[in-house]
């Protein structure tokens, strides 16, 4: 009988079985009796101790690296997580949101910055079909409107970033450059 499936008769006992039930109090005084016979009861683990070092050696890498990587995040990229994380891979978001914080400073028409944030993204994409899928996105949103964000979005369903066509995988992209370049813009300027 596998782990797991012992694990779920154990548990279907345990809800079905009047008599005993979860210590949910660790005060109470039948609560250490209770552990001391499941802990009786579980298989012990035969790992050497060589081979539980390493184990957790390369656990604690893996945990040390997504803890610099959420403590890292800048504002902006947990921004656009918390916004579009259903939409685009965490880690195109990520590039977005650094290539939006390296452009917006520089000083540089929309149409550039927008084509900075995508470019190595949609690098099957020419440079001059980029500029031109850029145009709208850049010209529409002058005005600090976010019409064409939202139409964007809604034109692309909850579909998946899998599921897109190239060109709707640019305009989400494009799309999601710009909200990351307005918000840039409205945080220096307020």
């Amino acid at each position: 009988m596998s782990g797991q499936t012992r694990a779920e008769l154990e548990l279907l006992y345990s809800i079905l079985d009047q008599q005993s039930s979860y210590p949910w109090n660790p005060s109470e005084p039948d609560t250490d009796s209770y552990f001391a016979d499941l802990e009786a009861d579980w298989p012990t683990l035969n790992v050497s101790a060589e081979e539980a070092t390493a184990c957790w050696q390369t656990l604690s890498v893996q945990l040390e690296q997504l803890w610099s990587e959420a403590s890292t995040a800048s504002p902006l990229q947990s921004v656009l997580n918390q916004k579009f994380s259903g939409r685009m891979p965490q880690p195109l978001l990520q590039e977005i949101a650094q290539r939006a914080q390296q452009i917006v400073a520089a000083g540089r028409p929309l149409a550039d910055q927008l084509l900075h944030c995508v470019q190595n993204m949609m690098s099957e994409w020419d440079e001059a079909d980029l500029q031109v899928m850029a145009r709208p996105f850049a010209l529409a949103m002058r005005d600090g409107q976010g019409e064409i964000l939202t139409v964007t979005l809604n034109s692309l369903e909850n579909r998946e970033w899998t599921e897109l066509s190239d060109i709707d995988q640019l305009r989400l992209s494009l799309a999601i450059a710009r909200y990351a370049i307005a918000q840039l813009n409205e945080s220096t300027a307020g």
